[in-house]
């Protein structure tokens, strides 16, 4: 036992030596560590010099200034540490927020949304299931921080994916409690609480030693990126945006992308169109995830990508359903006082995308990561943010 107990010690000092000192150099990883796991979402917040950034598929295409390479080095005192890969919903994102509890007391967080994601009314399974988390929610139902109305409402929303607590006793267990609660439920809860606290430090072990063997062998520093400002260079932003929209047009001549093709008639969708996004899941799962940062004492930063106005237009949409986007989403982030970022301008900007889904080139990063940068050095003011 002693020998096992010596094991155990040695084994979780070098893996949060790992993590302490190679943090960085799995930023722009999409390994299961990383997005499955605790260990680096903690270590990341933890951190005064990293801002973490909770996105979807916008992160994965590689174009010039994409915020993680642009910020590599802490050209203005940070670096940025995004989470998530393509079809991280908003449900997603709350696992992966909700898993650091105690962490994001007073921590600045950014959370980028996907338009895509609202015109739809329910959320693809294979997307929630493919971004879901065992430990992480674990972690979360397992949290002090969170109120018990917060955790039944994710609870419901989480038992209709059983896929995601297939095989794993425990998790189920929890999410049924937790979902019909009542008194009987909550004792059981509590009676089956020491074997679920054991279960999530046993989790908790094994992530560390993962998130270790995901950072062995990487350098001490982070790879130098295609473009990365020197540490300390005072930024020229309209240098560095004239930068970004000849890049843009270079991909976009590149990718030969053509106009859509006309389905309907200017505006017959209309209709349809603001049905179906006012109905859309992912609201409902959106405001639990601005419910969790405000119950946190989180500092978030809401950005949202602009809608595609020349696909939408081809489909039959017209500006005026369009609007209904961002009057739904103002609505909603100020119903919980948290600032937002909407680029709605540039929804007919050619080249702020890299192509026809939810995936900004280089120009949009130069509007991101400008945002970003006033973000994290309390810049930011209206008219940038709407309250």
């Amino acid at each position: 036992m002693a020998l096992a107990g010596a094991a155990v010690f040695g084994g979780y000092h070098w893996a949060r030596d790992k993590e302490e000192r190679l943090l960085h150099s799995v930023a722009p990883e999409f390994c299961d560590a990383k997005l499955h796991g605790v260990a680096l979402i903690r270590e990341a917040l933890s951190r005064p010099d990293t801002l973490v950034f909770f996105g979807s598929s916008e992160l994965i295409p590689n174009v010039p200034m994409k915020g993680v390479d642009f910020f590599s080095g802490s050209p203005t005192g940070f670096t940025m540490f995004p989470v998530g890969k393509a079809g991280t919903t908003a449900l997603s994102v709350l696992q992966k927020l909700g898993c650091a509890g105690d962490e994001l007391v007073g921590k600045k967080v950014v959370i980028s949304l996907s338009p895509s994601f609202f015109q739809s009314e329910e959320v693809d399974a294979k997307y929630f299931e493919g971004n879901s988390s065992k430990l992480q929610l674990k972690e979360f139902f397992g949290s002090d921080r969170f109120t018990d109305d917060l955790k039944h409402d994710v609870a419901v929303q989480t038992l209709k994916y059983p896929r995601v607590f297939e095989g794993d006793w425990t998790l189920g267990f929890t999410l049924r409690c937790t979902a019909e609660g009542g008194a009987w439920n909550l004792f059981l809860l509590k009676i089956v609480e020491p074997y679920a606290a054991f279960n999530r430090a046993v989790g908790r072990m094994q992530d560390h030693v993962e998130a270790a063997f995901a950072l062995n062998g990487e350098p001490e520093l982070a790879a130098i990126s295609a473009f990365r400002p020197q540490r300390g260079r005072l930024l020229n932003w309209d240098e560095l945006f004239r930068m970004a929209e000849m890049q843009s047009k270079t991909l976009a001549a590149k990718s030969r992308r053509g106009a859509p093709v006309v389905t309907r008639a200017k505006g017959s969708w209309d209709r349809q169109f603001v049905a179906k996004m006012h109905k859309a899941q992912e609201w409902r799962d959106f405001e639990l995830v601005l419910r969790l940062l405000k119950e946190a004492g989180a500092h978030p930063l809401i950005l949202s990508m602009p809608l595609h106005a020349d696909v939408l237009e081809a489909q039959g949409v017209s500006g005026a359903a369009r609007v209904e986007y961002g009057a739904q989403l103002r609505a909603l982030v100020s119903k919980y006082n948290a600032p937002l970022v909407y680029f709605s301008d540039h929804e007919g900007d050619p080249v702020f995308f890299v192509d026809q889904n939810d995936h900004i080139g280089s120009k949009g990063w130069w509007y991101y990561n400008k945002v970003l940068d006033d973000f994290y050095h309390d810049r930011l003011s209206p008219p940038q943010v709407v309250p």
